[in-house]
């Protein structure tokens, strides 16, 4: 596989990553419009965490059934355990400062989210590594 194939895209991966993006794009303008986070924005960053906490089950169950990333594991699972605390503590700011900032805030954590669900699963099936490291 070359590193410019983009077969390592599953549907979970695709759902994350696209999902990820719709949020960050009704959270910026929300922003832009100078609201605070509301009963929108907030919703959908609870939607992502829950996919995103079914994302991470996911790949524990494939290395629970005996599959391994073709990358590190420790990298992996950094990756994880970051876009799974992401939504949460973007929310827990939201909650705690209701400002148009929080609603930014809201939207770069949807931002990054889509990202590294991408780069997890370039991890997963090996692409970007340096050979011989």
């Amino acid at each position: 596989m070359t590193s410019s194939s983009s077969a390592y895209l599953d549907g979970p991966t695709i759902a994350l990553l696209v999902g990820g993006l719709v949020v960050a794009g009704v959270c910026a303008i929300s922003a832009i419009n100078g609201r605070p986070p509301g009963r929108l924005t907030l919703g959908l960053t609870w939607l992502m965490q829950a996919a995103v906490t079914a994302y991470c089950a996911w790949y524990l169950v494939r290395q629970l059934d005996g599959q391994s990333p073709e990358g590190p594991a420790w990298e992996l699972w950094a990756y994880l355990v970051t876009i799974l605390l992401l939504p949460a503590l973007a929310i827990i700011w939201a909650r705690e400062e209701p400002s148009r900032w929080s609603t930014v805030v809201l939207a770069v954590g949807a931002g990054v989210v889509a990202v590294m669900a991408a780069r997890t699963a370039q991890i997963w099936a090996g692409i970007g590594l340096v050979p011989g490291a």
